[in-house]
């Protein structure tokens, strides 16, 4: 199935998911003059999934972001909502360093430090451990995706749905056509009539995911499996110690 723009991005699942810029600075404190711009999508009001590649602070180091839910046309979003360093914490696997992108281990999270944050984080991915540890999404399985691609006009939300190709003991290969800035859009499917996102897609390709030579070509995504959600649980709890966060500021099911 073809790419469509998404008509209506207030609507679940779509509004879960959010256009992250990421304004830079030099370890001297100079700014970047480029902007990075990816795609996440939230778990938790506090907790914003995405890309680990695109959280790279390698060669320079995030000072602000803006983050824009439902953004989907040329005017930037009035929900717009603008958080700067020390104000947010960002986990990411591996410290990235990596030009030929192995997708197996390519994920991280932005956590939101503030007390009070905007009435649409209230809106997320439910993110319940029973339902990691015992699904894994089959070849077949129909599949949807949802991003911000640098193809088409800029802040347009891009869909598409088809069904997973293979899985490997890390990764979901999808037939979904990607560019950059789709990095960190959640790969969802439907339990019981509720969105479930069941991987994080980061690459064309699936070149090192381990699958069958003639998937490569396919596009590629992290597999949220036990490990993947135990990793991430362990930074929101570890971000909860560190800053005695109370437990309404992580709405998870457990």
């Amino acid at each position: 199935m073809a790419r469509t723009r998404v008509e209506d991005s207030s609507l679940a699942p779509f509004s879960y998911i959010c256009l992250i810029e990421m304004y830079r600075v030099t370890e001297e404190g100079v700014p970047v003059s480029f902007v990075n711009r990816s795609t996440g999508f939230l778990i938790a009001p506090n907790v914003i999934v995405t890309a680990g590649h695109s959280l790279n602070e390698l060669e320079s180091r995030i000072q602000r972001l803006e983050l824009y839910p439902r953004q989907n046309n040329l005017v930037k979003s009035p929900l717009r909502f603008v958080v700067e360093s020390p104000d947010f914490v960002i986990h990411k696997v591996p410290e990235y360093n990596n030009p030929y992108c192995y997708v197996k281990d390519d994920f991280g999270v932005i956590i939101l430090k503030q007390d009070v944050l905007p009435e649409w984080t209230q809106q997320h991915f439910d993110w319940p451990a029973d339902f990691y540890r015992s699904n894994t999404p089959l070849p077949g399985q129909p599949i949807h995706i949802a991003g911000y691609p640098i193809d088409r006009p800029d802040f347009e939300l891009w869909a598409e749905s088809g069904k997973v190709v293979e899985t490997t003991d890390r990764c979901l290969l999808h037939p979904f056509t990607t560019t950059k800035r789709n990095s960190g859009s959640p790969v969802w499917t439907f339990i019981n009539g509720q969105p479930r996102v069941v991987a994080i897609h980061v690459s064309g390709n699936a070149a090192s995911c381990g699958a069958k030579p003639h998937n490569r070509p396919f596009g590629s995504a992290v597999l949220i499996t036990p490990r993947v959600y135990d990793t991430i649980q362990g930074w929101i709890q570890q971000a909860k110690a560190d800053r005695a966060f109370s437990d309404k500021d992580f709405r998870l099911s457990f």
